[in-house]
């Protein structure tokens, strides 16, 4: 019983900590790209509380002009276009673009608001598209294989094995229409993030027992 307890504080705490980094990372990029004409035409030390995230210096020098103009973008895919440059250097300028188009086109077809979504990627991988966790999960949202495998089925990507997950098209398309089913189930953004980073059965079992309810 004691156990029990402890295992449903830990996941609540746990939760709470990852789903307040996701919606305060989300706010702070909100309010980053609100004065992104100002912070990438200014001194590096005026980026804000977002630089200390990273090394300030770390995608300022990839940035050059990134206007929605000069790439070509529309205005919403170049700030996310500028946040990706901004928070990995191991995505080339080429590969951002795709990226940026893609989870702009992604987010419109959930619903979702893209910068929620480059929050996730930043947390759950800090824009490393080969990271993998000591789960198996893989690429820039985890995706376990598995998981990645069903959804891939389901939308009819073609998936070359866990290698697919690796590229971030991939990785985000399925990532994303992930995320959007869980918010569809649980109808909360906060459990979806929760229940993204645990799993989802993991959530609603520890969910079960902070109920007082059986999990059988």
């Amino acid at each position: 019983m004691l156990r029990k307890i402890y295992d449903i504080f830990m996941f609540t705490a746990y939760g709470f900590v990852k789903t307040s980094l996701f919606l305060s990372l989300f706010c702070l990029s909100i309010s980053f790209f609100l004065k992104s004409k100002h912070i990438f035409h200014t001194e590096v030390k005026s980026i804000g509380p977002l630089g200390a995230l990273v090394n300030p210096t770390d995608g300022i020098k990839r940035l050059g002009s990134t206007n929605a103009e000069s790439t070509g973008l529309k205005t919403n895919e170049a700030d996310i276009f500028k946040f990706i440059l901004r928070f990995s250097d191991q995505i080339s300028t080429a590969d951002a673009k795709k990226l940026a188009r893609l989870i702009d086109e992604e987010c419109e077809i959930y619903n979702l608001d893209p910068f929620l979504i480059l929050a996730m990627i930043y947390v759950e991988s800090k824009f490393d598209p080969v990271a993998v966790s000591n789960k198996g999960a893989i690429g820039l949202m985890q995706v376990m294989p598995e998981t990645g495998e069903f959804i891939a089925e389901k939308l009819g990507i073609p998936l070359n094995g866990n290698k697919s997950l690796f590229d971030p098209a991939v990785n985000v398309r399925l990532g994303i229409y992930y995320f959007s089913s869980l918010i569809n189930r649980f109808n909360s953004i906060d459990q979806a993030l929760i229940a993204y980073n645990a799993g989802p059965t993991r959530f609603l079992n520890t969910a079960g027992l902070r109920n007082g309810k059986s999990t059988y």
